[in-house]
């Protein structure tokens, strides 16, 4: 097999990839490894090129990604994996679309919105998608991690996407983050977590608060604050069903200011105290 020349270049360029940067990642990864996505900055797709992981995901538990399948985890999402045996992964983390035509897509995909029911289910790898990812896995290995390489890839797969894979596959795929307005869908989904009250999200929207009321309800289908809690109910269910979770880590990051209204708050969105569903979760 022929091998990279001039090694050396590709390692001092300045448009060297650095590991904070979106792009594509190969991994080999032993079994029984535990792996968490921490980066709320970027979505993910995990390409599962040999080998079999279990993912908890939100409120989707022990799903199982088998070798040659490819599944969405996104930025708000409360994640864990855990490899079942010796697993061969390419890992794509992407915070934006690049072109006017991937844009075009996402928002036919959110017209087929209302017919979903979202199951955390993923898709199977086709050809060309397997040639375009032995390919890539083969510079990533040899040591090519160029940024324009990245970006090149980045809109190529989305082009492979929607050459070979039905509306409704990829609507149902990329459900999660799918939106009439793919920006600032993903600055609210970059911020809900930063942030203490609906205006702070508003201002960093650059909009009043009226406007940004308007446009969230018209994006997400209910208001700021009722999303705000959906979300924040899903990353506590998701906190409390992981083993030797702990309260007071759990009320710090998400921002509860006492026992008594993380336990009003367990009351209100799940019925019962925060001991109660940890332990049915766990269960």
């Amino acid at each position: 097999m022929t091998t990279l020349l001039y090694t050396e270049e590709h390692l001092s360029c300045v448009n060297n990839k650095s590991d904070s940067q979106a792009g594509f990642k190969y991994a080999e990864i032993m079994e029984n490894e535990s792996l968490y996505l921490r980066n709320k900055e970027f979505h993910y797709i995990i390409f599962l090129l040999d080998g079999d992981i279990s993912i908890n995901c939100n409120e989707f538990r022990n799903n199982i990604l088998k070798r040659n399948q490819f599944i969405l985890i996104s930025k708000t999402a409360e994640s864990h994996l855990k490899t079942l045996t010796p697993c061969k992964v390419l890992l794509f983390s992407f915070s934006a679309l690049k072109t006017v035509c991937e844009k075009q897509a996402f928002q036919s995909y959110w017209k087929l919105y209302p017919k979903i029911q979202y199951k955390f289910t993923p898709l199977s790898l086709r050809d060309p998608l397997t040639d375009f990812l032995d390919l890539l896995k083969k510079c990533l290995t040899d040591g090519i991690d160029c940024t324009h390489l990245h970006d090149l890839k980045h809109q190529e797969l989305f082009l492979l996407l929607r050459a070979y894979y039905e509306k409704e596959e990829l609507a149902n795929f990329f459900y999660p983050i799918v939106g009439k307005s793919f920006d600032f869908r993903s600055l609210i989904m970059e911020n809900y977590l930063k942030v203490h009250r609906v205006d702070e999200l508003a201002s960093l929207s650059g909009m009043g608060r009226t406007n940004f009321d308007n446009k969230f309800k018209e994006e997400f289908g209910i208001s700021p604050h009722q999303w705000i809690l959906k979300q924040k109910a899903k990353h506590v269910r998701h906190s409390l069903a992981e083993p030797n979770c702990i309260f007071s880590d759990i009320m710090r990051k998400y921002n509860f200011n006492s026992a008594t209204h993380f336990t009003r708050f367990c009351k209100q969105q799940f019925g019962c105290t925060p001991t109660e569903l940890m332990k049915q979760l766990q269960e």
